[in-house]
């Protein structure tokens, strides 16, 4: 298997996965499949780790699946071809589940399962001149483990048309149907995730957790059954120690102790 998943760590709690595989344009195979997720499931247990960030190297984030892989698994057995995408799903939940905020940094390409990968991060923030897509009906099959992100990212029916036709659209149109966060000039790109990884540093851990629990659970759930939660939710995050140090910073005049 070609390419790696390198683990960049920050003194600020920063946590970057890079998508090193040049030689398929940052293409995922199995192995960094697996790498991926080993790493967010390792990161989203770390006390130390505040934010979790994907990114590609050679300025690209990831042009799909390397179609090699798949070639192969068409002459295996209908269990191996099962257990190969029970890989890929163990991703998007590892990601969808982290407690920690994750983002997307994209440049260049986010392709089938590059593009699955950012929609299932909770901030996706994009250069301008990125192309966006979901091929995989011009290869003959469906892109399903994308379709619940994307729908709710975009809705149905812009979700539908991406994935029927497979068009490529740049990141200006995937900022103004929502299936990113922003899309910024190339060149203001790093400065941006600065300004955005300050934001998600200065926000309390547990407040930060609390609330993408309660997230996960709106989207399982009825409108009655979430106002419920939400009760629930904020009162005990009221009372927790990162509360009482957050509000008592304010009245402080001093940045939080977290």
């Amino acid at each position: 298997m070609s390419g790696r998943i390198e683990l960049e760590r920050r003194a600020d709690g920063v946590a970057v996965l890079w998508i090193d595989n040049p030689e398929h344009r940052n293409a995922l195979n199995n192995a960094l499949i697996d790498a991926l997720t080993g790493h967010c499931r390792a990161l989203a247990a770390d006390p130390t780790c505040r934010v979790l960030v994907m990114r590609g190297r050679g300025g690209i984030f990831c042009a799909g699946r390397e179609l090699r892989d798949l070639r192969a698994l068409q002459d295996a057995s209908n269990d191996t071809i099962v257990a190969t995408y029970e890989k890929l799903k163990a991703l998007n939940e590892a990601v969808w589940f982290c407690p920690k905020p994750t983002v997307a940094l994209i440049e260049k390409y986010a392709f089938g399962a590059g593009a699955t990968l950012s929609s299932w991060c909770d901030i996706a923030l994009s250069e301008e001149a990125a192309l966006f897509a979901y091929p995989e009906v011009h290869h003959g099959f469906p892109p399903s483990p994308a379709l619940m992100a994307l729908f709710l990212a975009v809705g149905r029916k812009k979700a539908m048309e991406l994935v029927l036709t497979g068009r490529r659209i740049d990141a200006l149109e995937a900022d103004r149907i929502g299936l990113i966060t922003r899309a910024v000039p190339a060149a203001s790109l790093e400065a941006e995730l600065d300004k955005l990884l300050a934001g998600l540093l200065r926000s309390g851990p547990d407040a930060v957790a609390r609330t993408k629990q309660f997230v996960w659970h709106s989207d399982e759930s009825g409108h009655r059954a979430s106002m419920a939660t939400a009760v629930d939710s904020i009162s005990l995050g009221l009372a927790s120690p990162q509360a009482r140090e957050g509000i008592a910073a304010f009245f402080d005049k001093r940045v939080p102790k977290w």
